[in-house]
């Protein structure tokens, strides 16, 4: 339970979101832990999670016959204890499987637009020997789901994919990414595109360009 609460207090105030991340560093940088985002300590959470549950089964399966005195001490009459129990059971199914069978609402939005907000960013301004504060308006998005420019709308490069990953999918060498993005050959194909634009400075609109350029020269 603790790693739970730890990793989850990881992801909330450490490994923040995109959005976030614009506000406390200015940019869509990515941001990392023994090498890992905030998405791939999600699945290390969610693994933690079965294993406390079945942690759980197997502490109420060793505890059975303590957990039933215990339960007919509190509830001498037996139609309580069977009501209470059934009430028990169904409420624990829902808790658990309830999110195996909802259908989230569905908002089409316009591709690239992301999450759009206003901040402000406070600056002392010295006139006549007072200080006021003049306001001055920052539009931050989310780089992630940063707009499309390029002509093709089947290709799609996201930051969490990989140089091997995007070379596989779209049947362009690597090679050919790195060197249209001024990245070292000697980087890794298994860099993330997230990781790599914030150190080469280029866009995912630049990557999806590229490949699509490459695969229509092959035709």
């Amino acid at each position: 339970m603790s790693a739970i609460a730890g990793i989850g207090f990881l992801m909330k105030y450490i490994l923040i979101p995109g959005q976030e991340r614009w506000i406390k560093y200015g940019s869509n940088v990515g941001l990392y832990l023994f090498g890992l985002d905030r998405h791939e300590w999600g699945t290390i959470h969610l693994i933690i999670g079965f294993i406390l549950l079945s942690l759980l089964v197997l502490h109420i399966i060793l505890h059975w016959n303590a957990i039933l005195n215990i339960y007919n001490k509190l509830f001498k009459i037996k139609t309580v204890k069977i009501i209470i129990a059934i009430l028990f059971i169904i409420i624990s199914a829902i808790l658990i499987f309830i999110p195996f069978v909802i259908t989230p609402d569905v908002i089409e939005s316009e591709r690239g637009q992301g999450r759009h907000g206003t901040i402000y960013n406070e600056s002392p301004k010295s006139e006549n020997n007072s200080i006021s504060l003049n306001k001055e308006k920052i539009h931050y998005y989310d780089t992630s789901l940063e707009k499309h420019k390029h002509s093709n709308p089947l290709i799609e490069v996201k930051g969490f994919m990989t140089l091997a990953e995007v070379s596989k999918k779209y049947n362009v060498p690597s090679e050919i990414i790195k060197i249209k993005l001024n990245i070292p050959n000697s980087v890794s194909d298994n860099q993330k595109f997230g990781l790599l634009r914030n150190k080469y400075d280029f866009t995912m609109s630049d990557v999806e360009k590229i490949i699509d350029e490459y695969n229509t020269k092959r035709k």
